[in-house]
């Protein structure tokens, strides 16, 4: 793969007759609109190289530029800044941009100039021209801070509103839905147990596809539940001695009519007997989550390895599978809230959008974390397979 550019640009043509140059030239680019989604992805993914037009709405490239360069993933990464305005010249440098390119853009010529910039090269600004640069950059900051300012307590003040009506409304409908579903799964069970008369075979079937159902219902009102409380920080842990394996067992069967009909060959690693401290319902609930996501985006007769490990004070699992993975572009927003990643050639699949929100506060709420690699960076030393899609890790202090 060729070195990564990531290019900030609000004018979609010329991000796309950029784009076209750089990639006749070689080069992966990659797209933000706005500097603040620009530097989302940066942090997130590093790339070799950042393109950034000085003249952006939201945030302006200099002021971006010198937020960059307090990113010590970041410090070695050539930044170069664009505009129409060739006294931003100064500007960009003085800011921490290794160099400038004039808009409009050389098609023929910006491929060579990306790649010497890319390849060490870098502009110095005499003393003078520093100094002046400085000084219309911390002019714009001031000014930019002060509007900023005048309007935050008032724009604080709707938004902890906002937040805290949308949280309720969560809440409730969570409350609403998970009413009538308590009955509906235990008659269910109670079906299942023969108790009122001896099922046949074919009534079997739609009971335990309903009972299916009613699971996963169970498991989106629980997303909607914990994700309301736990963003409110109203949700307390109730540790309590838990024995992972059973658990993650218990999952594993839950699941077991989706992993039946994509005909997945799922199999778990245990961390042998003993328990760990944590909320169960909770736990269940996050690991749940990872899961059925596996599950969800595996291609039919895919593998897929639930891997439970202890190191020291630490419990972990780690989920695998072979499914399409997720975009670079779209891993630093996987955790937000009703994010759904793109997917080449597939319709998104139905889904809340809170699984990893919820397992990863969760997971924190524990004072653990999740983490998503895909393709996974490392495989399972035991399984003897190799996954290509995504690895989910789950860890928990023991």
């Amino acid at each position: 793969m060729g070195q990564r550019v990531l290019f900030v640009e609000g004018d979609a043509a010329l991000r796309a007759q950029v784009r076209r140059a750089l990639e006749a030239d070689g080069l992966v680019v990659e797209e933000a609109s706005t500097a603040l989604e620009g530097l989302a992805r940066a942090v997130a993914v590093p790339p070799d190289l950042l393109l950034c037009d000085v003249d952006l709405e939201d945030l302006d490239g200099c002021q971006l530029a010198a937020r960059l360069r307090q990113e010590t993933s970041l410090a070695r990464v050539p930044l170069v800044a664009l505009s129409r305005r060739a006294a931003a010249h100064d500007v960009a440098l003085a800011a921490g941009c290794d160099g400038f390119l004039p808009i409009p853009i050389d098609a023929g010529r910006i491929g060579a100039e990306v790649r010497a910039f890319l390849a060490g090269k870098h502009e110095d600004l005499a003393a003078d021209g520093e100094r002046q640069g400085l000084r219309a950059l911390s002019a714009s900051m001031a000014q930019r801070l002060e509007s900023a300012v005048s309007g935050e307590s008032s724009a604080r003040a709707r938004l902890a509103e906002s937040d805290r009506l949308r949280m309720a409304f969560m809440q409730n409908v969570a409350h609403e839905i998970s009413t009538p579903l308590t009955p509906l799964a235990g008659y269910l069970k109670l079906l299942a147990s023969d108790r009122l008369g001896p099922l046949s075979p074919q009534q079997r079937k739609v009971a335990e596809a309903m009972t299916a159902s009613v699971s996963r219902l169970t498991r989106v009102v629980d997303n909607l539940s914990d994700f309301a409380s736990l963003q409110a920080g109203q949700a307390a842990v109730m540790a309590a001695p838990v024995e992972p394996d059973p658990l993650v067992a218990g999952i594993v069967e839950e699941l077991r009519p989706a992993i039946k009909e994509a005909r997945l060959h799922l199999s778990v690693i245990p961390a042998g007997p003993g328990p760990v401290r944590a909320d169960a319902r909770k736990l269940r609930q996050a690991l749940s989550n990872v899961v059925s996501n596996a599950v969800k985006f595996s291609p039919h007769g895919a593998e897929v390895l639930v891997e439970c490990t202890r190191s020291g004070a630490r419990f972990q699992v780690a989920v695998y599978d072979q499914g399409p993975g997720i975009a670079p572009a779209d891993q630093p927003h996987v955790f937000e809230p009703f994010f759904h990643a793109t997917r080449d050639g597939e319709a998104r699949r139905p889904g809340s959008g809170l699984g990893l929100p919820v397992a990863r506060r969760i997971a924190e709420a524990h004072g653990g974390s999740v983490t998503v690699e895909s393709p996974p960076r490392t495989q399972p030393a035991s399984a003897g397979r190799h996954f290509t899609g995504t690895k989910v890790v789950l860890e928990i202090p023991a």
